[in-house]
Protein backbone atom coordinates (compact mmCIF):
# COMPACT_ATOMS: atom_id res chain seq x y z
CA UNK A 1 0.00 0.00 0.00
CA UNK A 2 2.70 2.41 0.85
CA UNK A 3 4.72 1.65 -2.33
CA UNK A 4 1.60 2.41 -4.35
CA UNK A 5 1.15 5.83 -2.90
CA UNK A 6 4.79 7.00 -3.89
CA UNK A 7 4.37 5.38 -7.34
CA UNK A 8 1.10 7.42 -7.48
CA UNK A 9 2.92 10.74 -5.82
CA UNK A 10 5.44 10.44 -8.42
CA UNK A 11 3.28 10.05 -11.42
CA UNK A 12 1.22 12.84 -10.39
CA UNK A 13 4.39 15.02 -9.72
CA UNK A 14 5.84 13.85 -13.61
CA UNK A 15 2.49 15.57 -14.81
CA UNK A 16 2.58 18.41 -13.02
CA UNK A 17 6.15 19.31 -14.35
CA UNK A 18 5.21 18.31 -17.63
CA UNK A 19 2.16 20.79 -17.78
CA UNK A 20 4.64 23.37 -16.62
CA UNK A 21 6.75 23.01 -19.11
CA UNK A 22 4.15 23.05 -22.12
CA UNK A 23 3.08 26.09 -20.44
CA UNK A 24 6.40 27.87 -19.97
CA UNK A 25 6.84 27.24 -23.78
CA UNK A 26 3.46 28.39 -24.86
CA UNK A 27 4.60 31.67 -22.66
CA UNK A 28 7.83 32.01 -24.53
CA UNK A 29 6.49 31.45 -28.16
CA UNK A 30 3.54 34.06 -26.95
CA UNK A 31 6.54 36.40 -25.96
CA UNK A 32 9.03 35.93 -28.53
CA UNK A 33 6.41 36.49 -31.40
CA UNK A 34 4.85 39.58 -29.77
CA UNK A 35 8.43 41.23 -29.75
CA UNK A 36 9.17 40.35 -33.32
CA UNK A 37 6.27 42.15 -33.90
CA UNK A 38 7.03 45.30 -31.96
CA UNK A 39 10.39 45.61 -33.50
CA UNK A 40 8.66 45.62 -36.92
CA UNK A 41 6.64 48.05 -35.91
CA UNK A 42 8.84 50.27 -33.82
CA UNK A 43 11.00 50.32 -36.82
CA UNK A 44 8.03 51.18 -39.47
CA UNK A 45 7.15 53.55 -37.20
CA UNK A 46 10.89 55.38 -37.77
CA UNK A 47 10.95 55.05 -41.08
CA UNK A 48 8.04 56.84 -41.88
CA UNK A 49 8.70 59.59 -39.56
CA UNK A 50 12.34 59.86 -41.00
CA UNK A 51 12.06 63.12 -43.43
CA UNK A 52 15.66 62.69 -44.57
CA UNK A 53 14.98 59.08 -45.81
CA UNK A 54 14.88 59.33 -50.08
CA UNK A 55 13.91 55.76 -49.86
CA UNK A 56 10.49 56.28 -48.05
CA UNK A 57 7.69 56.37 -50.24
CA UNK A 58 5.63 58.21 -47.85
CA UNK A 59 7.96 61.01 -48.64
CA UNK A 60 7.37 63.07 -52.07
CA UNK A 61 10.00 62.48 -53.95
CA UNK A 62 9.18 65.61 -56.05
CA UNK A 63 10.47 67.83 -53.03
CA UNK A 64 11.19 67.71 -49.54
CA UNK A 65 8.54 68.79 -47.43
CA UNK A 66 10.11 73.00 -46.68
CA UNK A 67 10.95 73.08 -50.58
CA UNK A 68 15.03 73.89 -49.40
CA UNK A 69 17.02 73.55 -52.55
CA UNK A 70 20.42 73.34 -52.84
CA UNK A 71 20.68 73.95 -56.73
CA UNK A 72 20.52 77.59 -55.80
CA UNK A 73 24.85 76.56 -54.24
CA UNK A 74 25.53 76.35 -58.01
CA UNK A 75 26.73 79.55 -59.70
CA UNK A 76 25.78 79.92 -63.63
CA UNK A 77 29.32 80.00 -63.95
CA UNK A 78 29.43 76.51 -63.08
CA UNK A 79 29.17 73.35 -65.02
CA UNK A 80 25.81 72.37 -63.29
CA UNK A 81 22.11 73.03 -64.32
CA UNK A 82 18.65 74.26 -61.85
CA UNK A 83 16.29 71.56 -61.21
CA UNK A 84 13.82 70.58 -63.59
CA UNK A 85 10.70 73.63 -63.74
CA UNK A 86 13.11 75.44 -61.43
CA UNK A 87 15.21 78.49 -61.61
CA UNK A 88 15.95 81.82 -61.08
CA UNK A 89 15.08 85.50 -61.51
CA UNK A 90 18.67 87.82 -61.23
CA UNK A 91 18.78 91.79 -62.03
CA UNK A 92 22.63 91.14 -63.15
CA UNK A 93 23.31 87.37 -62.91
CA UNK A 94 21.57 84.98 -65.62
CA UNK A 95 18.12 84.35 -65.12
CA UNK A 96 17.55 80.65 -65.10
CA UNK A 97 15.21 77.79 -66.11
CA UNK A 98 15.43 74.24 -65.85
CA UNK A 99 14.13 72.70 -69.21
CA UNK A 100 14.34 69.06 -68.33
CA UNK A 101 16.63 67.59 -66.15
CA UNK A 102 20.13 68.57 -66.87
CA UNK A 103 18.98 71.15 -69.48
CA UNK A 104 18.94 74.79 -68.39
CA UNK A 105 17.94 77.95 -70.48
CA UNK A 106 19.58 81.13 -69.02
CA UNK A 107 19.48 84.90 -70.01
CA UNK A 108 21.19 88.00 -68.94
CA UNK A 109 17.36 89.67 -68.53
CA UNK A 110 18.93 93.59 -67.10
CA UNK A 111 20.93 93.83 -70.29
CA UNK A 112 18.28 91.99 -72.95
CA UNK A 113 17.88 95.93 -73.77
CA UNK A 114 20.89 96.87 -75.11
CA UNK A 115 22.56 92.92 -76.07
CA UNK A 116 19.31 90.48 -76.53
CA UNK A 117 20.82 87.47 -75.26
CA UNK A 118 19.70 83.55 -74.62
CA UNK A 119 21.96 80.18 -73.77
CA UNK A 120 21.60 77.04 -73.17
CA UNK A 121 23.39 74.93 -70.97
CA UNK A 122 24.01 70.70 -71.22
CA UNK A 123 25.14 68.59 -68.53
CA UNK A 124 26.71 65.66 -69.74
CA UNK A 125 28.05 64.20 -66.40
CA UNK A 126 27.48 64.95 -63.29
CA UNK A 127 29.12 62.76 -60.16
CA UNK A 128 31.99 63.81 -57.83
CA UNK A 129 32.80 65.37 -61.53
CA UNK A 130 30.47 67.47 -63.62
CA UNK A 131 30.76 68.53 -66.96
CA UNK A 132 28.75 70.53 -69.41
CA UNK A 133 28.25 73.05 -72.56
CA UNK A 134 26.99 76.08 -73.10
CA UNK A 135 26.15 77.44 -76.06
CA UNK A 136 24.02 80.72 -77.48
CA UNK A 137 23.27 83.55 -79.13
CA UNK A 138 23.21 87.52 -78.69
CA UNK A 139 23.33 90.33 -80.43
CA UNK A 140 24.72 94.15 -79.60
CA UNK A 141 23.28 96.38 -82.43
CA UNK A 142 20.61 97.56 -80.19
CA UNK A 143 23.36 98.79 -77.82
CA UNK A 144 25.90 99.86 -79.90
CA UNK A 145 22.59 101.70 -81.46
CA UNK A 146 22.11 103.50 -78.89
CA UNK A 147 25.55 104.32 -77.66
CA UNK A 148 26.01 105.96 -81.23
CA UNK A 149 22.77 107.61 -81.05
CA UNK A 150 23.87 109.79 -77.74
CA UNK A 151 27.55 110.10 -78.56
CA UNK A 152 29.17 108.50 -76.08
CA UNK A 153 32.63 108.81 -77.66
CA UNK A 154 34.15 107.60 -74.39
CA UNK A 155 32.74 104.37 -75.42
CA UNK A 156 32.21 104.22 -79.07
CA UNK A 157 33.59 106.12 -82.29
CA UNK A 158 30.73 108.03 -84.14
CA UNK A 159 29.97 105.58 -86.97
CA UNK A 160 27.81 105.89 -89.88
CA UNK A 161 26.86 102.57 -90.76
CA UNK A 162 26.03 99.84 -87.73
CA UNK A 163 25.01 96.43 -89.33
CA UNK A 164 22.90 93.54 -87.75
CA UNK A 165 25.52 91.59 -85.54
CA UNK A 166 24.89 88.22 -84.49
CA UNK A 167 27.49 86.87 -81.96
CA UNK A 168 27.90 83.00 -80.72
CA UNK A 169 29.12 82.18 -77.56
CA UNK A 170 30.42 77.97 -77.07
CA UNK A 171 32.10 77.35 -74.00
CA UNK A 172 32.74 73.61 -72.23
CA UNK A 173 33.02 73.90 -68.17
CA UNK A 174 34.16 70.93 -65.77
CA UNK A 175 33.49 71.38 -61.68
CA UNK A 176 34.57 69.29 -58.81
CA UNK A 177 32.57 69.37 -55.61
CA UNK A 178 33.67 68.39 -52.35
CA UNK A 179 30.59 67.34 -50.58
CA UNK A 180 29.50 67.69 -46.54
CA UNK A 181 29.55 64.15 -45.02
CA UNK A 182 25.23 63.78 -45.29
CA UNK A 183 22.72 61.28 -45.06
CA UNK A 184 22.06 59.08 -48.67
CA UNK A 185 20.39 61.31 -51.47
CA UNK A 186 20.51 64.28 -49.37
CA UNK A 187 24.46 65.62 -49.94
CA UNK A 188 24.78 68.75 -50.13
CA UNK A 189 28.12 70.76 -52.18
CA UNK A 190 30.84 72.21 -49.30
CA UNK A 191 33.17 73.83 -52.43
CA UNK A 192 33.13 73.66 -55.66
CA UNK A 193 36.29 74.27 -58.30
CA UNK A 194 35.09 75.19 -61.38
CA UNK A 195 37.37 75.28 -65.09
CA UNK A 196 36.57 76.41 -68.37
CA UNK A 197 37.31 77.85 -71.87
CA UNK A 198 34.98 79.40 -74.37
CA UNK A 199 35.15 81.36 -77.81
CA UNK A 200 32.51 84.03 -78.56
CA UNK A 201 32.91 85.62 -82.22
CA UNK A 202 30.44 87.79 -84.16
CA UNK A 203 29.02 87.96 -87.45
CA UNK A 204 28.06 91.14 -89.05
CA UNK A 205 25.48 91.28 -91.75
CA UNK A 206 26.33 94.12 -93.10
CA UNK A 207 29.09 96.74 -93.91
CA UNK A 208 30.36 98.52 -90.97
CA UNK A 209 32.84 101.03 -90.04
CA UNK A 210 32.84 99.81 -86.03
CA UNK A 211 36.05 100.26 -84.30
CA UNK A 212 37.43 98.48 -80.59
CA UNK A 213 35.22 99.74 -77.71
CA UNK A 214 36.67 101.62 -75.05
CA UNK A 215 37.08 100.79 -71.52
CA UNK A 216 37.48 97.78 -69.30
CA UNK A 217 34.98 94.86 -69.72
CA UNK A 218 34.69 96.42 -73.53
CA UNK A 219 37.49 96.45 -74.81
CA UNK A 220 38.19 92.61 -74.33
CA UNK A 221 35.11 91.60 -75.82
CA UNK A 222 34.91 93.89 -78.65
CA UNK A 223 35.73 91.37 -81.35
CA UNK A 224 32.63 89.50 -80.35
CA UNK A 225 30.36 92.73 -79.96
CA UNK A 226 31.61 94.90 -83.04
CA UNK A 227 31.67 91.50 -85.13
CA UNK A 228 34.67 92.29 -86.32
CA UNK A 229 37.10 89.01 -84.71
CA UNK A 230 36.85 86.63 -82.12
CA UNK A 231 37.15 85.98 -77.87
CA UNK A 232 38.66 83.08 -76.72
CA UNK A 233 38.69 82.59 -72.87
CA UNK A 234 39.58 80.38 -69.97
CA UNK A 235 38.71 80.65 -66.72
CA UNK A 236 38.90 79.66 -62.69
CA UNK A 237 36.47 79.66 -60.26
CA UNK A 238 35.68 78.63 -56.67
CA UNK A 239 32.08 78.64 -54.70
CA UNK A 240 32.34 78.24 -50.86
CA UNK A 241 29.35 77.66 -49.10
CA UNK A 242 30.62 79.28 -45.43
CA UNK A 243 27.05 78.42 -43.59
CA UNK A 244 24.04 77.60 -44.57
CA UNK A 245 22.65 81.01 -45.84
CA UNK A 246 26.45 82.58 -46.59
CA UNK A 247 27.98 81.56 -50.11
CA UNK A 248 31.36 83.02 -51.39
CA UNK A 249 32.69 82.85 -54.60
CA UNK A 250 35.07 84.28 -56.98
CA UNK A 251 37.69 83.49 -59.63
CA UNK A 252 39.97 84.59 -62.37
CA UNK A 253 39.07 85.31 -66.52
CA UNK A 254 41.79 85.21 -68.66
CA UNK A 255 40.69 86.66 -72.46
CA UNK A 256 42.88 86.55 -75.53
CA UNK A 257 41.80 87.68 -79.20
CA UNK A 258 41.52 90.35 -81.75
CA UNK A 259 41.93 93.75 -79.18
CA UNK A 260 44.74 96.28 -78.58
CA UNK A 261 46.89 94.37 -75.99
CA UNK A 262 45.50 91.08 -77.34
CA UNK A 263 44.90 89.90 -72.98
CA UNK A 264 42.95 90.79 -70.58
CA UNK A 265 42.87 89.53 -67.32
CA UNK A 266 39.40 89.86 -64.85
CA UNK A 267 39.26 88.65 -60.96
CA UNK A 268 35.94 88.84 -59.36
CA UNK A 269 34.35 88.21 -55.85
CA UNK A 270 31.04 88.09 -55.17
CA UNK A 271 29.38 87.06 -51.50
CA UNK A 272 25.92 86.12 -51.29
CA UNK A 273 23.70 85.64 -48.91
CA UNK A 274 20.13 84.57 -48.20
CA UNK A 275 17.65 86.85 -46.82
CA UNK A 276 14.48 84.41 -47.02
CA UNK A 277 14.57 80.89 -48.67
CA UNK A 278 13.75 82.30 -52.09
CA UNK A 279 15.76 85.77 -52.17
CA UNK A 280 19.13 86.21 -52.18
CA UNK A 281 21.10 89.28 -52.11
CA UNK A 282 24.99 89.61 -53.29
CA UNK A 283 27.81 92.15 -53.47
CA UNK A 284 30.91 91.77 -54.78
CA UNK A 285 33.36 93.78 -57.59
CA UNK A 286 35.31 92.79 -60.28
CA UNK A 287 38.59 93.89 -61.04
CA UNK A 288 40.05 94.28 -64.31
CA UNK A 289 43.52 93.92 -65.80
CA UNK A 290 44.70 94.71 -69.65
CA UNK A 291 47.18 96.58 -71.81
CA UNK A 292 44.94 98.59 -73.52
CA UNK A 293 45.79 101.72 -75.71
CA UNK A 294 42.84 104.14 -74.87
CA UNK A 295 42.31 103.32 -70.99
CA UNK A 296 44.27 102.74 -68.42
CA UNK A 297 45.63 99.40 -67.22
CA UNK A 298 43.32 98.99 -64.54
CA UNK A 299 40.04 98.93 -63.71
CA UNK A 300 37.66 97.97 -60.69
CA UNK A 301 33.68 97.70 -61.18
CA UNK A 302 31.35 97.14 -57.86
CA UNK A 303 28.79 94.87 -58.18
CA UNK A 304 25.36 94.43 -56.65
CA UNK A 305 22.89 91.89 -57.61
CA UNK A 306 19.14 90.32 -55.98
CA UNK A 307 17.91 87.23 -57.32
CA UNK A 308 14.51 85.73 -56.79
CA UNK A 309 13.99 81.50 -56.63
CA UNK A 310 11.22 79.99 -57.80
CA UNK A 311 10.10 76.13 -58.41
CA UNK A 312 10.76 73.33 -56.13
CA UNK A 313 13.40 70.70 -55.47
CA UNK A 314 13.45 67.33 -57.27
CA UNK A 315 14.16 64.02 -56.05
CA UNK A 316 17.51 62.31 -55.67
CA UNK A 317 20.29 63.42 -58.17
CA UNK A 318 21.86 60.19 -57.21
CA UNK A 319 20.56 56.75 -58.03
CA UNK A 320 21.63 53.46 -56.30
CA UNK A 321 25.31 52.93 -56.53
CA UNK A 322 26.12 56.68 -57.07
CA UNK A 323 25.20 56.78 -60.47
CA UNK A 324 24.05 60.33 -61.88
CA UNK A 325 20.63 60.07 -62.96
CA UNK A 326 20.13 61.92 -66.41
Amino acid sequence: MQKSFYILIIILLCCMSGQIDAQSKKKFKRNKGTSKREIKKRQQDAFEKDERNAFNPNQPMGARQNDNRDDLLWHGETANTVYNRAGNISLVNPSRYGLKPGLELSSHLFFNYWIPNLYLKKRWRNDQWYVASKHGFYSATPGLNWINHRNYTSILDPAEEIPFILSMKNELMVSRLIMNNERCGRDKPYIIITGGIGVDFGVPFGDSDLQELKGHMLANRSPALTGSGYTAYAKLRADWQMTPILMLGGGFKYFRGDFSGNGALEQNTELQALITPRISVSLGYILSFANYVDTNGTAILPFFDLTYYFGRRQGRQKGLFGKGMR
